[in-house]
């Protein structure tokens, strides 16, 4: 299963899926931003996108439960959560 994120506006989305689902976000916004896993100043290594400039996707599967907080490196203002 595959749930679409989009990036837009300088806002990540806190998500609720179920396990086994691939997080697919795509950046829709004027500028580059990344999805990362954890919060800034404590990396989690789970995942890192890189940067994703304008229509440009990342994909992770989430095989665990959890809580799993993720913001953009480049804006660290911008933090959701993935459950």
């Amino acid at each position: 299963m595959e749930f679409a994120s989009d990036i837009v506006e300088f806002v990540l989305q806190d998500l609720t899926i179920e396990v086994g689902t691939s997080v697919l976000w795509t950046n829709r916004d004027i500028s580059s931003h990344t999805s990362t896993s954890g919060r800034p100043g404590d990396l989690t290594g789970i995942w890192d996108s890189r940067v994703l400039s304008t229509g440009k996707s990342y994909s992770f599967t989430f095989n665990q439960t959890g809580t799993f907080p993720y913001f953009c490196e480049i804006h660290p203002f911008m933090q959701a959560t993935v459950t």
